[in-house]
């Protein structure tokens, strides 16, 4: 999307197998078996945890957004008064040039919402579902034809795509920005609220939703036209007709999402072609769900083997420590790794939300303890990590650049897709722990819950302290003695052979099985009691593709060191309505280093608390002593989750003296920076009005540059101060040569000429340039326009940063 675009996360799609088509609301079972079936959220209920913290965070976020500000602009669109004005920033303002992303947050919130529903009971929630379906339902009637979106002018764009005269790139369909990735989000909302929350006329919205699109545009484009169309983002549009046909039965739904397969993805995918890098991450993500959704119910196998190969290909390759993927919101090759572990922007939340989901589907498929582990990896480390503790927002990107921080939401004015993603996952928190499949019981992850397994009349009750204790004991609740085989995951990374398990205090050994679970096949009685005892360790691991970084984990949490902030503070530095990339950096060996191989550093890793997770790595083995704990703790604080990995300490000295010099210099721009563009970052760009002509980007070195040629420009509008002397800084790179005169216009007015035709004779590959603005062209300014536009048969770039700096 957006190229920031981000997926629906938790939907309840998943949720609803052949266990669930009793329910007279569901009338189509999947035709594929499922080998494992996760419980509804209804059964489980959380225990007291950092969980169940955020959840409840979430839960009250919910509470506070007001239907009428949701419903603002399907009410315009639909020619109603609005009653309330809409929210603000995407889903009011021209983010990037494609107009805001309104009605993205609807979807969001009915999926978020009916989760939460499920997952608390509470019927404040359903209230407020209620007053969204039938605002919905206004909106829609008096269109009278069942098209439903907050897209300004979108009808108008359908009726441009249904004349053939449309283009579309990611993340533009005619120039707009991504109407049927809204649509996705609406219906899969409305399937939610539908199912969770027994509201009948969420299901006749949705029908006649699905109606108008099929009919009104998919029934009048040829098979090339829709493949046109789903070249910009539509998340998983395919899964909101399968989820049509489920509620229906009527086949012409499942026909039409059949039809919209996205088969840039699906062709190479099934062929078993790694094509993803540099395709935009998030906008794929969703499609691999909905490619195995269509699969449930045709028992084509080339949408399974596309799925199933893009899973393991993304979280093989493509996948960082903490679970999360791509930098700048795209996929990029393992050798890129280490380059890339410098950015600033890293693994995007959206897509970490997006590949759980995907995982919940394969996992009912195909029951694979690889796809638990890698579900409790980026649960506990990416996910987890992701709010604050304070309010319960959510991180956009969480770099992975040793001494960095992240940038969290607020609450009513971010709205960013990260937002709406960020809203659904906590309610879902319960949604892998347990499964079942006849009479088996699966014990998946290992967090306070409490599960009603209604067909057994039996609830078990977990209660752990993990990971900052590594016992977990379960007590079986029944009013009969009932027989059933309780399956408890073995962990990987539970280090020793066997797991031991208490019954009734009885103590034993139990060896997993094939599956990585062992196995209690008996009668079980009210109050019995079960003990595991976990033996997780702190390990290390190296940075893909690379020996010059590690990370420490224990178990399967990733530990990481607070670095200090050298004056961020909280309210400024760490909380932002629109940006989302943090970019005030400090030199990468401002945090510690490592020094030996990581055999040699994991012994002095030493525990400092019996009571909580804090480890210390001495000296022997770093820069300097420093204390780890989880990275899902750390908040407000810089921090470092991968470590620089030197052989000897005098490879670590000359490393640091290499680098005094970029700490000093790194230390004033930063200090004097006014304001700061960051090249190719979506968000960045779009604040500032990226404007031009004959314009690219392109990656080297593990960072984006930014250019413009033959004759071509691009620009910036830039915050400066009114009466202080500033400049403008450019960084570019020595080893460009060429045609690279351009000249330097501020608000119209030429101020310079650059020529880079020729590499300076420095040693250094990057270089800056600083061009002085004249002081009339400041006084009683906040901003201005920087425009770099190419002499004729010229290039402008390529150009690696820009910012207005205080002349000091």
């Amino acid at each position: 999307m957006k190229y920031i675009a981000c997926l629906l996360v938790g939907t309840l799609m998943s949720a609803y197998t052949a266990a669930e088509a009793a329910d007279a609301k569901v009338v189509v079972s999947p035709v594929q078996p499922a080998q494992r079936t996760l419980f509804p959220l209804t059964d489980v209920r959380l225990g007291d945890s950092q969980f169940k913290e955020i959840q409840e965070l979430d839960h009250a976020y919910l509470l506070s957004l007001e239907p009428e500000r949701l419903l603002s602009w399907f009410r315009r669109e639909a020619g109603i008064a609005p009653e309330a004005p809409a929210y603000p920033f995407w889903e009011s303002e021209d983010v990037w040039g494609g107009g805001p992303l309104a009605g993205h947050i609807m979807g969001f919130s009915l999926s978020s919402m009916a989760m939460m529903y499920e997952a608390t009971g509470d019927e404040a929630l359903k209230r407020k579902l209620d007053a969204m379906v039938r605002g919905l339902k206004e909106c829609q009637d008096a269109q009278g034809d069942g098209y439903l979106l907050a897209t300004i002018n979108g009808r108008r764009v359908f009726e441009e795509v249904v004349s053939g005269h449309f283009t579309t790139n990611n993340p533009t369909i005619n120039g707009v920005w991504e109407p049927i990735y809204i649509m996705n989000k609406i219906m899969l909302g409305l399937y939610n609220a539908y199912l969770a929350c027994d509201l009948p006329l969420a299901k006749e919205v949705l029908v006649k939703m699905a109606d108008w699109f099929g009919n009104e545009v998919l029934n009048k484009l040829t098979y090339e036209q829709i493949q046109e169309l789903l070249v910009c983002e539509h998340g998983s549009i395919n899964e909101s007709f399968v989820t049509v046909y489920e509620i229906t039965g009527d086949k012409k739904y499942l026909d039409w999402a059949t039809l919209l397969n996205d088969e840039d993805m699906l062709i190479p995918a099934a062929e078993q072609r790694d094509v993803l890098n540099g395709w935009h991450a998030n906008t794929q993500i969703p499609k691999f769900t909905g490619f195995e959704k269509v699969f449930d119910y045709t028992q084509e196998e080339k949408y399974t083997r596309a799925a199933q190969f893009f899973w393991e290909t993304v979280v093989d390759k493509h996948t960082w420590v903490i679970g999360g993927n791509s930098t700048g919101e795209h996929f990029f090759p393992v050798d890129q790794f280490e380059k890339r572990v410098t950015s600033d922007g890293g693994p995007e939340s959206c897509n970490s939300v997006n590949m759980m989901r995907l995982t919940e589907t394969l996992y009912q498929d195909y029951g694979k303890m690889k796809m638990v582990d890698y579900y409790e990896r980026v649960l506990y480390n990416h996910i987890l990590a992701n709010y604050d503790p304070h309010e319960g927002m959510c991180t956009y990107y969480t770099s992975m650049r040793p001494a960095h921080y992240r940038i969290y939401g607020t609450k009513h004015h971010s709205f960013w897709c990260c937002t709406g993603t960020g809203m659904e996952a906590p309610a879902k928190f319960g949604k892998m722990i347990y499964a079942r499949q006849g009479s088996d019981l699966y014990v998946n992850l290992f967090i306070p819950s409490e599960l009603n397994w209604r067909e057994k009349g039996v609830k078990l009750v977990q209660n752990t302290a993990f990971p900052d204790c590594n016992t977990v004991d379960f007590v079986v609740n029944t009013n009969t003695d009932v027989r059933f085989t309780l399956n408890i995951r073995k962990p990987h990374w539970s280090s020793a052979k066997k797991l031991t398990v208490l019954v009734n205090g009885k103590k034993m050994q139990l060896a997993a099985n094939a599956e990585g679970y062992v196995q209690l096949d008996r009668s079980w009685k009210d109050g019995d009691k079960i003990e595991v005892q976990l033996t997780p360790q702190v390990t290390l691991e190296y940075l893909k593709g690379s020996d010059k970084y590690a990370a420490f984990l224990y178990g399967p949490v990733v530990l990481a060191a607070k670095v200090d902030n050298n004056g961020l503070e909280e309210a400024y530095s760490f909380r932002f309505p629109k940006r989302t990339v943090a970019t005030l950096e400090i030199p990468m060996l401002t945090a510690p280093a490592l020094i030996g191989s990581l055999e040699k550093v994991k012994k002095e890793v030493s525990r400092k608390s019996a009571k909580e997770l804090r480890f210390e790595c001495s000296s022997k083995a770093a820069s300097a002593a420093f204390e780890l704990v989880p990275f899902n703790r750390i908040h407000f604080s810089r921090y470092a989750i991968y470590f620089p990995l030197y052989k000897q300490m005098k490879d670590y000295q000359a490393a640091y003296d290499r680098e005094k010099k970029t700490i000093l210099e790194n230390e004033m721009l930063q200090k004097n920076t006014v304001d700061h563009v960051l090249i190719q970052s979506p968000l960045s760009e779009s604040d500032h009005k990226l404007a031009g002509v004959n314009m690219d980007w392109g990656e080297a070195y593990g960072r984006s540059w930014r250019h413009a040629s033959n004759g071509g420009y691009f620009m910036y509008q830039m915050s400066v101060l009114p009466d202080a002397p500033q400049s403008i800084y450019m960084q570019f790179i020595n080893t460009d040569s060429g045609a690279r005169a351009f000249d330097v216009w501020v608000d119209g007015h030429l101020v310079t000429t650059i020529d880079r035709s020729k590499p300076k004779d420095i040693p250094d590959l990057f270089y800056y340039e600083i061009v002085p603005l004249p002081q009339e062209l400041l006084t009683g300014k906040k901003s201005v326009t920087v425009k770099l536009h190419a002499k004729k048969n010229n290039t402008v770039g390529g150009m690696f940063d820009i910012r207005i700096v205080k002349t000091e």
